[in-house]
């Protein structure tokens, strides 16, 4: 079948209006905005799609990776969303980029790295400054939102499958709060602390065994 022209003769590209699919393959991919009422973010392969489910023609896709996505978070405010992905076969090692999207303007603030193989979970700490990520090579990594950098990576004994946030503790100091997040995999939950130190200025984590 032949493209339609445009006016100058040129055939046009043909821009994909609608999809309808979802293979349910990885159980961290579907996410209800938390501001946009009727709001749903959720995968079609590479693809990360924002829906309203009252319209079915107002999809927006959101292009970046190059494998199939495979955990999705989005921020606690609704300002953005991290995607990972499956570890690349298009280079020689398999890494499995972060992008760390606008919800603003639709486009990448930063690509996250650091995981191979696979990205099983991310989430965003309650106040969105942090975003952890457990990877399928046992890597556990915290990135600063601000900047894109990593403030704690740690490789496990064994995958983690755990990775959830607990509250924030202002009581000591309410401009660097301390931060739980807990961790586990399938014989052991770890409960992490993120303290700020005042005199190097960074936050580190201490780590204890439930």
């Amino acid at each position: 079948m032949e493209q339609p022209a445009a006016a100058d003769g040129q055939p046009q590209l043909i821009e994909m209006d609608h999809s309808i699919g979802y293979n349910g393959k990885y159980p961290d991919t579907v996410k209800f905005h938390p501001t946009m009422e009727n709001t749903l973010v959720y995968n079609i392969g590479g693809l990360l799609v924002i829906e309203n489910l009252q319209d079915k023609h107002k999809q927006e896709f959101l292009r970046g990776h190059d494998m199939e996505i495979s955990a999705i978070a989005v921020s606690n405010s609704g300002n953005m969303i991290a995607t990972g992905q499956k570890g690349t076969v298009f280079q020689r090692t398999t890494d499995a980029p972060i992008i760390l999207w606008s919800m603003t303007t639709r486009k990448p603030m930063a690509v996250l790295r650091g995981v191979q193989d696979q990205v099983l979970k991310l989430q965003f700490s309650p106040d969105d400054k942090f975003l952890a990520c457990i990877g399928q090579n046992s890597t556990f990594i915290i990135w600063k939102v601000q900047d894109g950098q990593p403030i704690h990576t740690r490789v496990s004994e064994m995958p983690m499958s755990l990775l959830k946030w607990g509250e924030l503790d202002t009581s000591v100091n309410p401009k660097h709060p301390t931060y739980t997040l807990v961790t586990g995999n399938a014989s052991q939950v770890t409960i992490n602390r993120l303290e700020f130190d005042i005199s190097s200025m960074q936050y580190f984590v201490e780590s204890a065994n439930c």
